[in-house]
């Protein structure tokens, strides 16, 4: 015990430190056959001490490193710009940069799953607002967009047009933010881009996708049933990396669909429809139905708590189903619930013995315990008038307005194209619904001029829409009734195949359902250009028409419409389109043709404004030139009027009537100075 022990040996120093890590002073020494406290004081000669400071700075770079690498990270995705830009509003393209529009790819902070991502309509409103502006902007899904129609039948667009010709003092922008198969997250998500562009007001019209829109409970693209980790990605997918972590996980989870299930949630030959649902069957009542339904609720409280902190007006509106003409979907028993097809049939018992006030009500029930929720039930409407009392909001009463233009009140195939978009008269009912709540409501201002306000009926005798649009929308609504959940899933999609157009516009719509490239306003205009070729100028006139209404800003149609008219010598019907294109641009065509026609009606001291201004664009245009040279000279400005006339003989000597006038001109200017 006493004796002294021997120094370590080099090689069993470097046992001790080659081994240290997985073994213990205890095991050391045994292995080595020396006192324990021999290898515990060599550990400790051979050990360095770090120093609390050091200490704390190695800490903090081992925290740091992680945090480093996903900042660099994000800052190449962002140099890379990876995913695109997904903000709600950019720049408008080519001549159009002093305007916002609606970003076709926003939709993809939602859909991670689909191969095709539906965007919101073609949309353009100033960068700057007026002073004399008033904004509008319009939140929903599919209906609200105007599905199956093109842009010139959203119930947005009719309602924009009503509203300038009551207020044709203001500058009216009502920009619809719409996209198919989202909920009440995306129109949350959207509201603080929104409230940033000054909006006086928003029209909310929502609620039959919060079961299988974009992020709902029942959604394929979903991330999870409660709102408060929903609402947390939505924040989070504002960083390139998480986008990029989210899709990497996307695409895995379709490769393993694919592997193991033999299909894809993504499927191009599936409608959209058919591809959002992951839970067929929510019966009513059920746990996930009420989870729905608070996801509504709670999503509509915050969008309308931020509406009211920005001090901006907004107008609820109940929403529509086709309850009479479209059965239930899926019928399920519950233990305290009957099947929605026996309610539905009772329902149409009651109809045909004339007890409709009874049928209603079946109708009603039988669309509430439909356990496929793509129609919302009567629930959310109560929430819609429940919110709207909390925070002093109209409602537009909706169902009322679909009830009364509906046989005994029940609404059906008469207005509704399916189980719930409206048809034509429809979305113009829509239209009128919103308007007179507006009126009702004394909205925009207090005291709305009567003398302007026109019936209904005019705007939807005097629309621009087509027999083109009827035809691409019957063909949209023809795709989608040809899968499930209106055929079986297993039954082929035969929609197009068994589709045989007979006719250009025939032939056109199936184009532009089949190129993503080839819109509904290029279809109008090659349908215009056959026409005009034809010599059929009026027919033309109608589609050239047709655009003005889907893009109100695009001076095009404007010009080529009134153009038209001109050339089928409808003067009386060209001029009031020349005077509001004046409203989207100045164009030299547009103030020729509009002092011309007032030239023409003896409106002298009118018509030189618009001629002069023509001028000073096209001045060497030699009808221009022979109708102000002959307008100075009904004004007895004979000088003007030669000096035109003289420079229009030098441009084209043969111009007919010119050399008579000049003649006549030279003639009392002669007999003048005498």
């Amino acid at each position: 015990m006493g004796k002294k022990s021997r120094p370590l040996t080099a090689k069993q120093k470097n046992f001790i430190r080659k081994h240290h890590p997985s073994l213990s002073p205890e095991e050391l020494a045994g292995r080595l056959r020396v006192p324990v406290e021999q290898v515990q004081a060599f550990l400790k000669q051979t050990t360095p001490t770090m120093s609390r400071r050091k200490l704390l700075l190695f800490r903090i770079g081992m925290v740091s490193l992680p945090v480093l690498f996903f900042l660099i990270l994000e800052m190449i995705l962002r140099l890379i710009n990876y995913g695109g830009d997904l903000s709600l509003f950019i720049q408008a393209p080519g001549e159009y940069t002093k305007y916002y529009m609606c970003n076709p790819n926003v939709g993809r902070r939602y859909f991670f799953m689909q191969s095709t991502v539906p965007d919101p309509p073609l949309e353009l409103f100033l960068k700057q607002k007026p002073a004399n502006g008033l904004r509008i902007f319009v939140l929903g899904g599919s209906t609200t967009a105007g599905y199956p129609y093109g842009n010139n039948i959203m119930f947005s667009r009719v309602l924009q047009r009503r509203l300038a010709d009551v207020f044709p003092e203001r500058y009216v922008e009502v920009v619809n933010t719409a996209i198919p198969a989202v909920n009440s997250y995306t129109l949350l998500d959207f509201m603080d881009e929104i409230l940033q562009q000054q909006p006086d007001l928003l029209l909310i019209y929502a609620g039959h996708n919060e079961f299988y829109g974009a992020l709902g409970v029942g959604s394929n693209e979903s991330m999870g049933k409660f709102r408060g980790f929903v609402k947390f990605y939505l924040r989070l997918q504002r960083y390139k990396t998480f986008l990029m972590l989210r899709d990497v996980l996307a695409a895995v989870s379709k490769q393993i669909s694919e592997w193991f299930l033999g299909g894809s949630v993504a499927k191009p030959s599936g409608t959209l429809m058919e591809r959002m649902v992951a839970e067929q069957t929510i019966p009513y009542g059920s746990p996930l139905y009420q989870l729905g339904r608070r996801q509504f609720a709670g999503n509509l409280k915050d969008i309308l708590e931020k509406a009211r902190e920005a001090g901006v007006p907004v107008v609820l509106s109940e929403l529509v189903s086709n309850i009479r003409d479209m059965k239930p979907f899926i019928s399920v028993a519950t233990d305290s619930l009957p099947p929605a097809g026996d309610v539905y049939r009772e329902a149409r018992a009651a109809e045909q013995a004339g007890r409709y006030d009874r049928a209603k009500r079946l109708y009603y029930r039988a669309k509430d315990l439909d356990a496929l929720r793509f129609r919302a039930t009567e629930d959310f409407n109560a929430v819609i008038h429940e919110l709207a009392q909390q925070f002093q909001v109209p409602v537009v009463p909706m169902r009322q307005y679909f009830e009364q233009r509906s046989p005994h009140g029940l609404m059906g195939d008469n207005l509704f194209l399916e189980h719930l978009h409206p048809n034509v008269e429809g979305y113009f009912l829509m239209a009128e619904a919103f308007f007179e709540t507006l009126r009702r409501e004394k909205l925009i201002t207090a005291q709305w001029p009567a003398e302007r306000v026109l019936p209904a009926s005019y705007y939807r005798k005097n629309w621009g829409w087509t027999e083109l649009d009827t035809i691409y929308a019957n063909l949209r609504i023809r795709i989608l009734k040809g899968n499930w959940p209106f055929k079986p899933r297993w039954q082929k999609n035969t929609a197009m195949a068994n589709y045989s157009p007979t006719t250009l516009a025939e032939s056109l719509a199936v184009k532009i359902i089949l190129n993503d490239k080839y819109t509904a306003e290029m279809a109008h205009v090659d349908l215009a250009q056959r026409y005009q070729q034809q010599g059929d100028y009026m027919r033309a006139f109608r589609e050239y028409y047709a655009n003005m209404y889907a893009t109100p800003w695009n001076i095009s149609p404007y010009i080529h419409a009134a153009n038209m008219l001109i050339k089928a010598k409808q003067f009386h019907r060209a001029l009031p389109i020349l005077y509001e294109s004046l409203k989207v641009e100045e164009t030299a065509f547009a103030n020729k043709w509009i002092g011309q026609i007032l030239l023409d009606r003896g409106k002298l001291d009118e018509a030189m404004p618009y001629l002069n201004k023509a001028l000073q664009v096209t001045p060497n245009d030699p009808q221009l030139l022979f109708n102000l040279g002959g307008a100075h000279a009904l004004r007895n400005e004979f000088d003007q009027a030669l000096a035109l006339l003289k420079k229009l003989e030098r441009i084209q000597p043969d111009f007919p009537g010119a050399r008579d006038l000049i003649q006549q001109i030279q003639k009392v200017m002669h007999g003048q100075k005498k």
